[in-house]
């Protein structure tokens, strides 16, 4: 599975609409997360059926793409941690900037400046940051 597909999927699977904008912002999250977790390029340490520990902080591998897609929008609908900023920036197709702000803002821990930075990229269609070449990257399986 690639990342634009990865990226469909999580966004798919929180109601919120597929757009410009939302797949940006999922492209330079994961680009910033730099998660090298199988099937986990967002770092999440929700436990899945059959997941195993990546590190010390249970970032999980998870048993495909389509797991580690479940386990990402079922910690992004959790209440408490900043994540419902993000659900509702993707719900209303708040711009990418927007959208990453809410990330930075959440306990994620995903360094939000660094997030902005690749969006800039993304923006300005600059290598290796384009939206086409990081969707067009795999899920580490």
């Amino acid at each position: 599975m690639t990342r634009g597909e990865f990226a469909k999927k999580v966004i798919g699977g929180l109601g919120a609409p597929v757009s410009l904008h939302t797949r940006r912002a999922l492209a330079a999250w994961m680009q910033a997360e730099g998660g090298s977790a199988r099937n986990n390029p967002m770092n999440t340490t929700l436990r899945m059926p059959g997941s195993t520990d990546f590190n010390s902080v249970h970032v999980q591998h998870y048993t495909s793409p389509k797991q580690g897609a479940e386990a990402l929008v079922k910690t992004l609908k959790e209440n408490g941690s900043g994540y419902e900023n993000i659900r509702r920036a993707l719900h209303r197709n708040a711009s990418a900037t927007e959208i990453l702000k809410a990330v930075g803002d959440s306990r994620w821990g995903t360094d939000g400046t660094l997030a902005l930075a690749v969006l800039s990229d993304i923006k300005a269609n600059r290598k290796p940051n384009t939206l086409a070449q990081l969707e067009a990257r795999e899920v580490a399986q």
